[in-house]
């Protein structure tokens, strides 16, 4: 430990060198060392080193942490301690995430986190002094990352104005978004559709940073941009050609709200995701078609429950418009009454029946075991309501008008 890290007028200079002030630390330190953005971005390593881990040759070549390393990481308690405190903290080896020894310290000002350094110690015997100097190079580091951040910060509010315009439908012509898209350097090539992640309790500063912090590490799918409106984070996600996009999408936003409730036990939190397209022109409508699956998984809570994508609503994507024109049009349906008026006249449950049945798409075996019934009494009650209401079971149509027009009513009931 041949020299001080405290800034003094020659080291000023390697403020502007990201590249020079990994070296710095590495060479005061004696060992390789790694200086990260807070989403695990690599702003600066050192170099010409030998008997380095596996963890550390997948960061340098992917300029990002692998998500298993960021992961086990979080399992071990490591980041959770990182985030909370500004003290060093000394890691032994993990063979499983191909961690060696390290000596890792979170880079801040004041409680935020604006990244973090890692050093591999290897077989150094690790001592107050050493600690020292990860805490005057965290002080050091926190200077250029405070910079580099004022001007992404600046970046990031044009860039949700961009955000907005193209959620909103403002901008409309192909070419105007993919001039404002360069300007940005965001891809909106290939497959994209919006996600929207609403949080239930209150929101704070450090879990939307956590939020943020999240896309940026779930690897499996581009969060091209985001940006929190009231307790809502709106998404902007990126897939390609090649894949599945629902599939995945559906994987990120599963991934996402699993890790929110195991890192900041958030249990009260709804997901969904528009349509796919392959024009940014469209992103306004998957907007619109995220917000409606959340609408609707709250007015449906309970069919609607294992529902995230607007495609897979079926029948719920129209049920609201389709009870308002009912409505205005004073539309009933006569089949319905009918078996209403036998089951108040003859205390049955026929309509129930019906609704239950249509609901197990008319499996029998299924229905009876939903109400507790045998399937000779369920036949029973089928039979009855085929001739009190001239239903024929057989008919697409018919079945189809019936479980739309029992979903209605249902829905309006509960709303009562």
């Amino acid at each position: 430990m041949s020299h001080s890290l405290h800034p003094n007028n020659s080291f000023k200079d390697l403020f502007d060198s990201p590249e020079g002030l990994a070296d710095r630390i590495a060479e005061n330190l004696g060992c390789p060392v790694t200086i990260e953005d807070a989403n695990h971005r690599i702003v600066s390593y050192s170099k010409h080193e030998t008997n380095v881990d596996d963890a550390r040759t997948a960061t340098i070549m992917r300029r990002k942490v692998p998500e298993h390393v960021v992961n086990g990481l979080w399992k071990q308690g490591i980041m959770s301690h990182l985030f909370e405190s500004s003290e060093p903290i000394v890691i032994n080896k993990i063979s499983e995430i191909g961690l060696g020894n390290r000596v890792a310290i979170s880079v801040r000002k004041n409680k935020e986190i604006l990244g973090f350094i890692w050093a591999q110690t290897n077989d150094i015997q690790i001592d107050a002094h050493h600690l020292q100097q990860m805490k005057d190079a965290s002080q050091l580091v926190s200077h250029h990352l405070l910079r580099q951040q004022a001007k992404k910060r600046k970046t990031e509010e044009n860039q949700k104005e961009f955000f907005w315009q193209l959620l909103t439908g403002t901008l409309r012509h192909k070419g105007e978004i993919n001039r404002h898209a360069k300007r940005f350097n965001l891809s909106l090539q290939e497959q994209l559709c919006v996600a929207v992640f609403e949080f239930t309790e209150e929101m704070s500063q450090s879990v939307e940073r956590h939020a943020y912090y999240l896309t940026e590490t779930l690897h499996q799918t581009r969060v091209v941009t985001r940006l929190f409106d009231d307790n809502q984070l709106i998404l902007l996600v990126r897939t390609d050609n090649k894949v599945d996009a629902a599939e995945v999408s559906q994987a990120f936003i599963r991934d996402f709200t699993q890790k929110m409730k195991e890192r900041l036990g958030f249990e009260n939190m709804r997901a969904a995701f528009g349509l796919i397209y392959d024009s940014p022109e469209a992103i306004s409508a998957s907007y619109k078609q995220a917000l409606k699956v959340l609408e609707l998984k709250e007015e449906y809570p309970e069919p609607l429950a294992d529902v995230d994508s607007y495609k897979d609503l079926g029948v719920y994507q129209f049920i609201n418009e389709l009870s308002a024109l009912q409505k205005r049009e004073n539309y009933r349906n006569d089949t319905i009454e009918k078996i209403r008026d036998y089951d108040d006249k003859h205390n049955s449950m026929l309509l129930e029946t019906l609704r239950v049945f249509l609901q197990q798409n008319s499996n029998v075996h299924k229905a009876a075991a939903h109400m507790h019934i045998h399937t000779n009494t369920l036949n029973y009650r089928l039979k009855r309501i085929r001739e009190i209401g001239n239903v024929d079971f057989k008919d697409a149509n018919q079945k189809t008008m019936l479980y739309l027009d029992l979903l209605i009513e249902e829905n309006e009931r509960e709303g009562l």
